[in-house]
């Protein structure tokens, strides 16, 4: 389902879009979509669509995403679709398209469905939903990463070639690890936010998962640039790529697991001679995501519904969200200057580097840990990532290769907005690594 493969083949004639659509429409019910998939599109519309973009297909260079299959995560809105954000009593039908939805639709892709989550975008794990867990394809006893674990499942299990999903503290680049697949982030308000159910809308952002990192990029120069729709949209002018200075952790934090410290360790050495920086300087504001007052937003999004509707939602979400209303507004104040201070103190670490690049999560975090403990692994999972919307970063996560359980793992890029032509350049410099066999790393079977 790669865009290049998919182009091709619609171009020499190989296969159509219709053929295409009614491929992934038949694997809906595969034993690997189980609980990915919240709702999917009127099948007589979707295939409509297709026949549509089937007699524009001399029109394919003007439709940069001709034929593209994507999934859209469910606090995203998609037009005529109901948007639920994974708790079925905040149901409501979308009157329109988010933008983003909107934008790639204009591009000549098409909106398979709408994918699973942790409610209300709360949570880093994949597993606080009524709809169940999507199953890791890799590893069905790891968690597939959240929040937009729908999204990233239906990448890396190829039905669809984009997914949409959200972030506001990991969420469009953790399910991109646990899954072997990319997730860009951009810098907040780089790509419109109207039409999100917000987790924190002052540092939200839409995101997009795919196999490749050009079809990630695609997707960014269809749907990015600012939009009077939004009031956080920005215009940002980004400056023209060179060679990437990289810096990464002096130390890292694996918490105890040490097949992510070997993949990290192979990938340092591999990197060279690179600067390095201590993270904990980046670090200083992650508590303020759960444990501080940007929990607050989360009340002000959806904590008037969860308050009326406390039997409908998740338990850890609804208490997560309403335990915010003990923050004063004073307290939100120090929050901002909080992280204006770190922004300022971290103003000479971009002087002298282009790019920070760290795990993308420090332990594999299977299902198992996460019933046995609902917030550890959670909070854990954001380690490496909760600062960079405070901080208006852009960030791409990258597939570097599998845990010797055969869990995918990667790393993240991150850079100021302006420079995320400097970032790709730098991604690409990431390889994803097929692992051995698992016997050969642990002389066990997978």
């Amino acid at each position: 389902m790669g865009m290049g493969a998919l182009r091709r083949a619609y171009a020499s004639g190989a296969t159509t879009v219709r053929a295409t659509v009614e491929a992934a429409l038949a694997r809906l019910g595969d034993a690997d979509q189980d609980a990915v998939w919240i709702s999917t599109a009127d099948r007589a519309r979707i295939l409509a669509e297709a026949d549509a973009l089937d007699a524009r297909r001399g029109q394919m260079a003007d439709l940069p995403l001709y034929g593209t299959l994507f999934s859209v995560k469910d606090n995203i809105d998609v037009g005529a679709m109901a948007t639920t954000a994974a708790c079925p009593a905040f149901a409501y039908r979308a009157p329109r398209d988010a933008t983003v939805v909107a934008r790639a639709r204009a591009a000549g892709a098409i909106c398979l469905g709408k994918t699973n989550m942790d409610q209300f975008a709360t949570g880093l794990v994949g597993t606080r939903s009524p709809h169940g867990t999507p199953t890791n394809p890799f590893n069905p006893a790891a968690i597939p990463g959240g929040s937009s674990s729908g999204a990233g499942v239906s990448v890396s299990t190829g039905i669809v070639s984009l997914a949409f999903g959200t972030d506001t503290g990991g969420s469009g680049r953790i399910p991109a690890s646990y899954n072997g697949i990319w997730g860009l982030k951009p810098a907040p308000g780089d790509w419109s936010r109207a039409g999100l159910v917000y987790a924190c809308r002052s540092f939200d952002t839409p995101t997009v998962f795919a196999a490749t990192l050009d079809d990630v990029c695609a997707v960014d120069a269809v749907v990015r640039g600012r939009d009077p729709a939004d009031g956080f949209s920005q215009t940002i002018t980004r400056a023209p790529a060179r060679a990437p200075r990289i810096a990464v952790p002096e130390r890292i934090e694996t918490f105890g697991d040490d097949g992510v410290a070997a993949l990290y360790d192979g990938l340092r050495g591999a990197l060279g001679d690179v600067g390095t920086v201590d993270l904990d300087r980046f670090r200083a504001i992650n508590d303020l995501m759960f444990f501080g007052p940007f929990l607050s937003e989360r009340d002000v999004a959806v904590g008037e519904f969860i308050a009326a509707h406390p039997d409908g939602c998740d338990p850890v979400v609804r208490d997560l969200v309403l335990s915010s209303r003990k923050f004063t507004a004073a307290d939100a104040y120090r929050a901002q200057y909080a992280v204006a201070d770190c922004r300022a103190a971290l103003a000479p670490f971009w002087d002298a580097h282009d790019v920070l690049l760290t795990p993308t999560v420090g332990r594999i975090v299977t299902r198992q840990m996460v019933a046995d403990d609902p917030l550890g692994p959670n909070f854990g999972n954001g380690y490496y990532t909760n600062f960079a919307n405070p901080l208006g970063l852009a960030a791409i996560s990258a597939p570097v290769g599998r845990a010797p359980c055969g869990t995918p793992w990667g790393v993240t890029l991150y850079a100021l907005p302006e420079r995320m032509e400097t970032l790709i350049a730098a991604a690409r410099g990431i390889v994803f690594r097929p692992a051995r066999a698992a016997e050969e790393l642990t002389g066990e079977d997978p």
